[in-house]
């Protein structure tokens, strides 16, 4: 107890890293540094150190995953009601029915909600993951869903080496996809949540 309690005097006495005048509020979420309100309420829990410091780039396997959950979330609903559809009207065309297509319109729905909110779709949220523009500002929604999305799936539709080729562009030092250069976008890392200021006293 007395621990805890040397802990909780020596933070309300400690001062931001930024503004030494200040007195520290909580920990910046991703080095630890002791910030005030003012740098608390301005980063989201981050030091302003951190808060303008370059972004983690995402890797190419995280990317990958994020493109294979969007994937399925796009495909996999449509593909089961197509099977319940031919189990039940074994006679008919499968695809060749419209109600088929409704759950992938509406996953595209909610993935255009999610970017539009956020920046990152289904996949790229549950990794860690989304989309700015080059300059670290969030990107528009029509940027990502007209030059990331729908102008390359038409160039593989005409060309399938397109894709090959989009793809190989990621291993530079930029990690940018060619439509990422196209849309004048980069993915990177979400900064880490901050945690509460229990958590930070109980876990470090």
């Amino acid at each position: 107890m007395s621990d805890f309690r040397e802990a909780v005097e020596s933070i309300s006495e400690a001062q931001c890293s930024e503004h030494p005048g200040l007195s520290a509020a909580l920990g910046c979420a991703r080095c630890g540094a002791f910030t005030c309100a003012f740098c608390a309420s301005s980063g989201a829990g981050l030091c302003l150190r951190c808060l303008h410091a370059a972004p983690e780039l995402a890797t190419c396997w995280v990317r990958l995953a994020a493109n294979i959950v969007d994937g399925g979330a796009l495909l996999l609903p449509s593909l089961f009601l197509g099977v319940l559809r031919c189990l039940a009207l074994p006679g008919e065309a499968v695809m060749k029915a419209p109600v088929v297509y409704v759950p992938a319109l509406l996953a595209l729905l909610v993935q255009a909600s999610l970017i539009r909110g956020t920046g990152a779709s289904l996949g790229k949220r549950l990794v860690g993951i989304r989309v700015v523009r080059r300059d670290g500002l969030p990107a528009e929604v029509w940027r990502i869903v007209l030059l990331r999305n729908a102008l390359p799936v038409a160039l593989c539709s005409y060309c399938g080496w397109f894709g090959l080729v989009d793809a190989l562009f990621i291993v530079g030092e930029d990690r940018r996809c060619l439509h990422d250069w196209v849309a004048g976008t980069r993915v990177v890392k979400i900064p880490r949540a901050p945690r509460s200021f229990a958590a930070r006293l109980v876990t470090g």
